[in-house]
């Protein structure tokens, strides 16, 4: 019974020297003269959807202005991408010159941020051989930068290529200039509808 008589005594003890500590007077108005306005919550603004045409115009504008060694060109609605010095080859070999990886590699940077696009990769010859062999060294040519841009984090399901071969010169034939222009691996840039 003492300590209980003696925790009770303790306690308000306690409570009378706090409450001589601390007086509630309410609430604090800091200027009595001016009345506070509190303004309504901000509205959360959202983005309206982007069009397809919007989506891929801003893509476009990225590209082109991200990477001027390419030639970047909007065809309805695609975009094509070509690094005519960057991504050549010598005649019968599926991967490029030197000096490839690093355009590869920005490319690859914005594909990542367009999410909402498909990537159409295709591989391309000179006429110099015979058409079957050309259209299989096109396609190991764009299968094989197909999978330095998937190494480079864009998933693999965005990405289609094949081997035209010949069929599809930008260059004459017929100099060794013209040749080399024409064997290359060509983007078009689509807009995935899902």
């Amino acid at each position: 019974m003492k300590k209980r008589v003696k925790l009770v005594w303790m306690f308000s003890t306690i409570i009378t020297g706090l409450s001589s500590c601390y007086t509630y007077e309410g609430p604090v108005r800091v200027n009595q003269n001016v009345d506070r306005i509190i303004p309504p919550p901000v509205e959360k603004l959202v983005a309206s959807k982007l069009t397809k045409a919007e989506y891929l115009s801003k893509a476009f504008k990225e590209i082109q202005g991200a990477l001027p060694e390419a030639d970047v060109t909007m065809i309805e609605d695609s975009i094509k991408v070509l690094f005519p010095n960057n991504i050549i080859y010598k005649r019968a070999e599926l991967y490029p010159s030197l000096g490839y990886e690093t355009p590869l590699k920005s490319f690859s940077q914005l594909l990542k941020k367009y999410r909402k696009t498909n990537i159409l990769i295709t591989g391309h010859t000179d006429t110099k051989g015979v058409e079957s062999k050309n259209k299989e060294i096109s396609g190991q040519r764009a299968s094989n930068i197909k999978k330095i841009i998937t190494e480079n984090g864009i998933n693999e399901l965005r990405l289609k290529s094949w081997g035209l071969g010949s069929v599809s010169p930008i260059a004459e034939n017929n100099t060794e200039i013209g040749r080399e222009k024409n064997r290359r691996v060509e983007f078009v840039v689509l807009y995935d509808d899902k």
